[in-house]
């Protein structure tokens, strides 16, 4: 434990988070993200998932508009960010469903603009276990984000390389119209994290169940597609 903290408080954006009031350095990453892609420059709504600290919060804060409804998620407490909401949930329950719900009726807003996950599972254990149940967070915060995301809005999500990423793009391309594998530099190069960029939600009236159920998708082996 002691050698992993070492590594961390040598890295750049550990130092740079710090010197920039953010609460973690995974918010590089979502700002090199969104100065690819541009995601929350229009966002009027942001939902955040998986979000403690609330680094990432932080970020849809300060680069949505002024006054935009921004949401962050987590089994951990969340402590108060300006300009933000948090709910102290779990994302694969249903009452996390019913609060976010609550919450966006209370404020007036009928849909997300964004969804963002960076969440990663604590499980432990082998690199086999730790990857299949991030392959499975992905898919419930997918789902979740199905209920609540505007038509052509994004869905933001790290994922692993594993044996389950070319299911999880297929997945995606469903539902999205434009969907990209890209790691920013603020990602360590050690990590077998990524993040796909889901752009364009096509909304579509009724999503087939074998989509998004977890067993099923990962049985299926779809045609290799390129990691970055």
């Amino acid at each position: 434990m002691g050698k992993a903290k070492g590594k961390q408080r040598q890295d750049k954006f550990y130092h740079l988070a710090k010197e920039q009031g953010y609460r973690s350095r995974a918010a590089f990453k979502l700002l090199q993200l969104d100065a690819r892609f541009h995601f929350l420059p229009t966002a009027r709504s942001v939902l955040d998932l998986c979000a403690a600290p609330g680094g990432w919060v932080q970020v849809a804060v300060n680069h949505a508009p002024v006054g935009a409804f921004v949401v962050g998620v987590d089994l951990v407490p969340i402590r108060p960010i300006r300009g933000a909401h948090s709910l102290t949930e779990d994302i694969t329950a249903t009452k996390c469903r019913a609060a976010v719900r609550r919450l966006m009726d209370s404020n007036g807003v009928s849909a997300f603009d964004v969804v963002l996950h960076d969440g990663s599972p604590n499980v432990g254990g082998a690199w086999a276990q730790e990857a299949t149940s991030q392959s499975a967070l992905v898919i419930d915060a997918l789902r979740l984000a199905t209920m609540f995301l505007a038509p052509k809005g994004a869905f933001i999500t790290k994922v692993f390389r594993s044996q389950d990423y070319n299911a999880i793009m297929y997945c995606l391309k469903q539902l999205f119209e434009k969907v990209e594998a890209t790691k920013p530099t603020a990602s360590r190069s050690t990590s077998a994290e990524i993040y796909i960029i889901c752009l364009k939600y096509k909304a579509p009236a009724k999503i087939q169940p074998e989509l998004l159920d977890i067993k099923h998708l990962f049985s299926v082996v779809p045609e290799q597609t390129k990691v970055c």
